[in-house]
């Protein structure tokens, strides 16, 4: 049986947001087979372009201010760890996005915390 994870308010409207853009799209509503993220200039649903979404990721961490130590991990591994989420990546998930944070603040001379 799949596992439940509890959905916080901002998470329940984003995904209301996008249902109703769907909607507005494609005059139905989505169906089990149809991408939550879907690309607004296609005709059909289809799933927005990786890169694409990625991009918008970045700048919503950005915004919110996530450490750029992390923002890099995530463009290298596609993972952004916390300690409520830690649990769910496989092993080498973590030891890459380790690596990465690793990296980046050799690379800019940062320590542990950042400073």
């Amino acid at each position: 049986m799949p596992k439940k994870t509890p959905l916080t308010p901002r998470l329940k409207d984003a995904l209301e947001e996008s249902r109703l853009a769907f909607i507005e799209k494609f005059g139905r509503e989505p169906g089990p087979d149809d991408p939550i993220l879907f690309d607004p200039d296609a005709d059909t649903p289809q799933p927005m372009d990786e890169d694409v979404l990625t991009k918008m990721m970045v700048n919503a961490f950005r915004q919110a201010g996530l450490p750029e130590e992390l923002i890099y991990a995530f463009e290298k591994t596609g993972y952004i760890v916390t300690k409520e989420n830690q649990h769910l990546i496989p092993v080498e998930g973590l030891f890459a996005h380790n690596a990465a944070v690793a990296e980046y603040r050799r690379q800019h001379k940062k320590g542990p915390k950042g400073g």
